[in-house]
Order: structure tokens, then sequence, then C-alpha cells
């Protein structure tokens, strides 16, 4: 058995946790690490259809996932008022079909990296991929946070 605590949000996160055995966020020391997240609402499992509504849901998912998991952690870091966005030191974002939407994700991903991190800028990365394990899906984010 790992050291490492590992966390699941509500609804679909538990759902795989229990269904497939894997997790949506682990704490390792003062690094937190945040698997994919989509732009699936994760209480209702429903995603919208638009490029724009899935990239909006992925980062709320990413912040209520990470004040989530340093709330159930009883973590330092969590604090009333606080995003959780303060604490990303570096965003991971796959699109499925990027060359066809390169413009229009580039575009998304900087309106809501400086919206979510107003002051800092977080290492980024945007990767095309053919695909993801849910069709309707068209964008997944992973977040590692520095929680110190």
């Amino acid at each position: 058995m790992s050291s490492f605590t590992y966390y699941s949000g509500p609804g679909f996160g538990e759902q795989c946790r229990q269904q497939y055995g894997f997790s949506d966020a682990c704490i390792i020391g003062d690094r937190m690490i945040v698997t994919g997240q989509t732009g699936m609402n994760p209480t209702t499992c429903q995603t919208a259809p638009d490029l724009a509504a899935q990239v909006a849901q992925a980062f709320a998912n990413i912040g209520s996932l990470i004040e989530r998991t340093l709330r159930q952690a009883e973590h330092p870091a969590h604090q009333a008022g606080k995003s959780g966005w303060e604490y990303v030191v570096k965003l991971h974002a796959y699109f499925v079909g990027l060359s066809a939407v390169r413009d229009d994700a580039r575009a998304l991903m900087v309106r809501h990296i400086q919206q979510a991190c107003p002051h800092h800028p977080p290492l980024f990365t945007m990767v095309g991929v053919e695909s993801l394990p849910f069709p309707e899906h068209r964008v997944e984010l992973e977040a590692d946070v520095w929680i110190r």
C-alpha cells in the first residue's frame, strides 16, 4: 500500500474510483496532482456540446477538486475565499482534433487561465489528441498544484 493520499470528487469521480479503481487527485507532500477533468458536469454526468462550455466546465471541475481535496485533507492551504487556482503551477490541456480548433482552443485557454490565475502565469502545455475516453469529450485538463 502506498503512503500517498488519494481523493475523488463526488458523483462521477467517486463512480470512477469504485468502478475503475482510479482517483481524481493525490497529495504527495507539498504537491497535489489533479487528474484529467473534462467538460462533463461531475454531478449530472452531462457534457455540453460546444467547446467553450466544455473548457469552462473543465476549469470549474479543476477548481472544485482542488478546494475539495484540500478541505478533505484538512490541509493548511485550504482557506476560505481561495479558489485553489492560486496554487496551480502547471496546466496540461488535451484537445481532440486540435489542428481544426487551434486558434479557438488557444484563445479559450488563455482567457480562462488569466481569469483563474490573475496573479501568476502557470506553466502551460496544450496538446492535440485523437480521442478521449468518452466520445462527447473534446477537452481534458490536468493540473500540478504546489500547496506549501
